[in-house]
């Protein structure tokens, strides 16, 4: 077999000195953290978290059809068929297992980090690769300390790179996560305010992100915004080969003028060694065009030709986090739901300026950016009023960010106290040939709200 075997988690397990009992050989395709999400073949990761404790789940992630698990206690059940090992913290185990089954496949990896956009980049970079040689990538948001090591249980021998999401909310974990996945190509975004109330300051949230390249082997690359002024000054400090994107020198991969299409995407000359050419992003956004040149980097760092490099750009066809939906008298809604963050808000808010006919912006609050939430909020506002004919809010927060804006002198600017509220107000304002963006943390849970918006609640 040349992906995961319960044969192999068995072997490794008692190497790292765990109590391990199992049956026959069997495949070992996914992992899963949560018994309700287990499919067969999966290994089922017994995490103790803050209000549950995934130790109690283990006989129904095995009757679910988990391979295997990963527990900190034996199961109720006996399950002779199936492979199990005790450890003492199931955290440290996994680890210990993913970076093993890492090794064993000899796979070049790929690690993208950053405040906005990390998703996004390792799909555009995954299905670029892809266009080339067997690829494997971090399935979802599989991306912490409990979800990476579990992205990698689907990794096979067969895969010539693996391109894996890397978060951080807390000190350290991009370090360990490096530990684990061992990149030889380290790609940061960018350097964004989120997380400020877990880590405290920006220049904590820095040292965090930048830690990914810092901790690159001698023969490993680095691509990294040199757009960013907390990014830029590290380049002097790497001891490895160092590809720079951006808009300008001295970013050695940099982009031209872009001609934005709007929900169709973007066009963009891209310059690299005296070559340029001309990358066209499915991908609607001008925020996005930095997230292609990291695709591109990414591609070059393993050895592609530039031209081969922004062709498979060009082609990749990915699902967006954002999703255009047809609305309650035809208008066009902008399901950006799925998370947000200053810098994601500002460049949905770009997206939508640039869009024919009315432009609504359904705003809830941004979350985990601790000292900096109000002023955060209130510079969103202003942005909304710049780029808004129409902006509506929910969530304490964005009182301050609607007060914001009607200081900014835009008129239409209302504060909802329930979200439910303001997409019933939405949904009597929309018209054909409006769009309507609709965007905040995911904490926020504004995609509940999406069918009144389509009229189908």
């Amino acid at each position: 077999m040349s992906g995961l075997t319960t044969t192999f988690l068995a072997e490794r397990m008692r190497a790292h000195g765990y109590r391990v009992r199992g049956g026959a050989e069997a495949p070992i395709l996914g992992g899963a953290a949560d018994s309700r999400l287990v499919q067969t073949a999966d290994l089922f990761a017994a995490f103790r978290g803050e209000h549950l404790d995934g130790n109690d789940f283990v006989d129904e992630a095995l009757q679910r059809g988990a391979a295997a698990a990963v527990c900190e206690r034996e199961p109720a059940q006996a399950w002779p068929d199936r492979t199990v090992a005790v450890v003492d913290d199931t955290r440290v185990a996994l680890a210990a297992l993913a970076r093993d089954w890492r090794r064993a496949c000899g796979t070049k990896v790929i690690g993208i980090t950053g405040t906005v956009g990390k998703t996004t980049a390792k799909d555009l970079t995954a299905t670029a690769l892809a266009q080339r040689c067997r690829t494997h990538r971090s399935p979802g948001n599989l991306n912490s300390r409990e979800g990476l090591p579990l992205a990698l249980m689907s990794l096979t021998r067969d895969h010539a790179v693996s391109v894996l999401e890397m978060a951080m909310d807390s000190e350290g974990e991009i370090a360990e996560l490096s530990a684990i996945a061992e990149p030889l190509v380290g790609v940061v975004l960018n350097v964004g305010a989120t997380h400020l109330s877990k880590l405290g300051n920006m220049a904590a949230i820095t040292r965090e992100k930048l830690s990914l390249v810092r901790g690159l082997p001698a023969d490993g690359v680095a691509v990294i915004n040199m757009d960013d002024e907390r990014i830029a000054p590290v380049a002097d400090e790497l001891h490895c080969k160092v590809i720079g994107f951006g808009a300008n020198a001295p970013a050695c991969l940099r982009h031209g003028e872009i001609r934005d299409f709007g929900l169709e995407g973007t066009e963009f000359p891209v310059t690299f060694e005296d070559e340029e050419l001309t990358v066209r992003l499915r991908l609607p956004g001008t925020h996005l065009v930095p997230t292609a040149l990291a695709a591109i980097g990414a591609q070059l760092a393993l050895g592609l030709e530039l031209a081969e490099a922004a062709a498979a750009v060009s082609r990749a066809e990915i699902d967006g986090r954002l999703m255009v939906r047809r609305g309650v008298s035809g208008a066009l809604i902008l399901d950006d739901t799925y998370n947000a963050s200053p810098d994601s808000v500002a460049g949905a808010l770009a997206l939508l300026g640039g869009l024919s006919g009315r432009r609504v912006a359904l705003l809830g609050e941004m979350a985990e950016l601790g000292e900096r939430a109000e002023p955060e909020h209130e510079r969103i506002g202003r942005l909304a009023a710049e780029r808004c004919d129409a902006l509506l809010a929910t969530g304490g927060l964005c009182q301050v960010l609607v007060e914001a804006a009607q200081r900014a002198g835009l008129r239409e600017a209302r504060w909802f106290e329930t979200k439910e509220a303001a997409a019933a107000f939405a949904a009597d304002l929309l018209r054909c040939g409006d769009h309507i963006l609709v965007k905040a943390s995911r904490s926020q849970a504004l995609e509940t709200v999406i069918p009144t918006l389509e009229g189908s609640a």
